[in-house]
């Protein structure tokens, strides 16, 4: 609902003119803001395995043009 309220302020308010829809906006805005920075915990965990004694992580970092959208880093053929 907040996404839709979001939009139809962009639409009506910013590029519209509309003073109501611009509240409407900025209210939408900070729900969204407030619902995020208040959400409780650190996130959705992606991937968690034990390590055990002497293993080791290693994390890698491409640049966004050696990755095809969507595909796997180590497919870059």
């Amino acid at each position: 609902m907040a996404g839709e309220m979001l939009r139809r302020g962009l639409r009506r308010g910013l590029l519209g003119g509309h003073r109501g829809w611009q509240a409407v906006l900025v209210l939408a805005a900070a729900w969204r803001l407030g619902r995020r920075l208040l959400r409780p915990g650190p996130g959705p965990v992606v991937h968690s395995q034990r390590l055990t004694v002497g293993e080791g992580l290693l994390v890698r970092h491409l640049p966004a043009e050696q990755v095809a959208p969507g595909g796997n880093p180590d497919d870059r053929g």
